[in-house]
């Protein structure tokens, strides 16, 4: 994919900036700083990194809200692009990072990179809006995918699956030596070297053990406990419950007993006849008429009837409570005899008691020896997996280098690129080396380097020129991204002379790889060469300066 065209829209629909790229060859964005001693607080603000950051967003960069401030949310970024022979407008609106439109048609991001087949980890080694910290990468120590992404960019693709077998039996290795660390620790720092003969000697004990348990199961299962069973425990705790409410039921009847016993008692001793009552009235000498005497007699008569039958009640309902009394008397004599049998078999069962104790005990010791022993197994079986791994990685490595032996003859031409580039660049006796390595075995160290020598070049930014030397090489022999893009982070540092030189060199690389470059420049960059900056002038597509920012105003 190519841009031919971007404009950028205010959110009243007004073009600010509508910019025209060549297809082939260099474009500059171009600082015209007139004020070069002044130049930190005014490089950042003109806009030269963004129009890029722009343009990667078109590429279906994610929003960097750092860059898109809330100043210019709601501009709209419209571009022609040209991918494989044909013409689409693509629009997206800053600050909305969820969607950006193929004509009007709405697309998230990720199905707008799989409609194009952008694949964002190649696009991001020739989109370079920022100091790389090595000639691969962002980082200091470089990622698989950094170097992957390289490799398959410079068209060394068979070794892929190599790297990535050795990165990945690297990476178990190093997980397994800590887990293997943690486990040591945890089981009291034993020395590793003595794993075997530890692991010997708990499977002994283990062995022991389990002997003494099996004899100890058997001897539990021979003992005669007659007349208990399974659930004696629990039997025995159900009745001596209920032995307790009879109990209580049995002394609630026995004082109710008593009472009416008593009642009864003394019922008999209070009980006054008529006779008794007329004597007392002949001993006052008083008369009582014979109508009266009647009278009283008949009123004993009545409560003679009436107490008789009270009486013969309340006899009846003592008589039908000692007959209950009776009943829970023989019940509570039952109990008691099977509660004193089954408390007398648990409480002499002294052996059996012993033995499952000693059971538990052998068994507690069972397990702690078992636990122990997964342990030591599991610090065996990484050592395994460690040497499995081991072995794999010593064949991958022997792989990829057979492999890149068979890729000399292409390596040949990027170092003789590498070479005639640097030659141009420097007027002086500077020589250079390029070389992809694939290191010897290491458990650790990276399987493959991108090697950069400079001879000659004894300035502080030589650093800055092989890095900028790598993204030439990309350029020029990837075939699949088809624009690059380079801040003018990346010319910092560097003399003058070779930053006009690399500006020489970009156009004959665009030219005969049919590539679109943008470059983003200062005008201090390129020092007092008049001739680097008319080029610059007449290949610019933008000019942004002190008086006239990207936007037009300070955010």
């Amino acid at each position: 994919m190519k841009i031919l065209e971007l404009k950028i829209k205010a959110p009243d629909g007004e073009v600010r900036r509508n910019i025209e790229f060549q297809e082939i060859g260099v474009s500059f964005v171009y600082g015209d700083i007139q004020k070069p001693k002044e130049r930190g607080a005014t490089i950042n603000s003109l806009g030269k990194t963004l129009t890029l950051k722009f343009i990667d967003y078109i590429l279906g960069a994610n929003e960097d809200p750092k860059m898109v401030k809330e100043e210019i949310h709601g501009y709209e970024l419209e571009a022609l692009v040209i991918n494989e022979g044909k013409k689409y407008v693509i629009r997206r609106v800053l600050g909305d990072s969820e969607s950006i439109y193929i004509g009007n048609v709405a697309y998230t991001l990720t199905d707008y990179k799989n409609y194009f087949e952008i694949e964002r980890r190649l696009y991001t080694k020739q989109i370079i809006l920022k100091k790389k910290s090595t000639e691969i990468s962002y980082r200091s120590n470089p990622a698989k995918e950094d170097v992957t992404s390289c490799l398959k960019l410079l068209q060394l693709d068979n070794i892929l699956d190599n790297v990535n077998d050795i990165y990945e039996s690297q990476d178990k290795i190093k997980l397994l030596k800590n887990s293997k660390k943690e486990l040591v620790s945890f089981y009291g720092g034993v020395d590793v070297k003595q794993i075997d003969e530890e692991i010997y000697f708990i499977d002994k004990e283990v062995d022991r053990v389990e002997e003494e348990l099996a004899v100890i199961s058997e001897k539990i299962k021979a003992i005669e406990i007659a007349d208990i069973q399974k659930n004696i425990v629990e039997e025995y705790a159900d009745k001596s419950k209920k032995l307790k409410m009879i109990k209580v039921e049995y002394e609630k009847n026995r004082l109710e007993c008593d009472r009416l016993v008593d009642f009864i008692d003394n019922s008999n001793k209070i009980d006054v006849t008529s006779e008794h009552i007329l004597t007392i009235f002949e001993k006052a000498k008083q008369e009582v008429p014979d109508m009266v005497k009647k009278d009283i007699r008949e009123v004993e008569l009545f409560h003679k009837k009436v107490y008789e039958e009270r009486k013969a009640f309340l006899n009846e309902k003592k008589e039908t409570i000692q007959k209950k009394m009776s009943l829970l008397e023989s019940e509570l004599g039952v109990l008691s005899a099977d509660i004193n049998k089954i408390g007398a078999v648990i409480s002499t069962n002294q052996i059996y008691q012993e033995s499952i104790q000693l059971y538990e005990k052998y068994n507690s010791d069972l397990q702690e020896l078992k636990y122990k022993q997964g342990k030591l197994s599991q610090v065996k079986n990484i050592d395994e997996n460690i040497e499995t791994e081991e072995n794999n990685l010593t064949n991958s490595f022997k792989q990829a280098n057979q492999i890149r032996k068979t890729y000399e003859e292409l390596v040949q031409k990027y170092r003789d690129f590498i070479y005639e580039v640097t030659k141009k660049m420097y007027d002086n006796d500077v020589n250079s080396f390029f070389d992809i390595k694939v290191r010897a075995k290491h458990l650790a160290t990276r399987p493959v380097g991108f090697e950069f020598t400079l001879k000659g070049d004894t300035g502080e930014g030589v650093s800055e020129v092989k890095k900028n030397l790598m993204d030439f090489l990309l350029c020029r022999y990837n075939s699949y991204v088809e624009m690059m893009l380079q801040d003018s982070a990346c010319f910092n540092g560097i003399d003058p002379r070779q930053v006009t030189g690399m500006l020489n060199e970009l156009n004959e690389i665009a030219q005969a790889a049919g590539k679109q470059i943008i470059i983003a420049i200062n005008k201090y960059q390129v020092g007092g060469y008049d001739e680097a900056i008319s080029m610059i002038e007449k290949q610019s597509v933008l000019t942004l300066s002190e008086e006239d920012n990207l936007f037009g105003f300070e955010f």
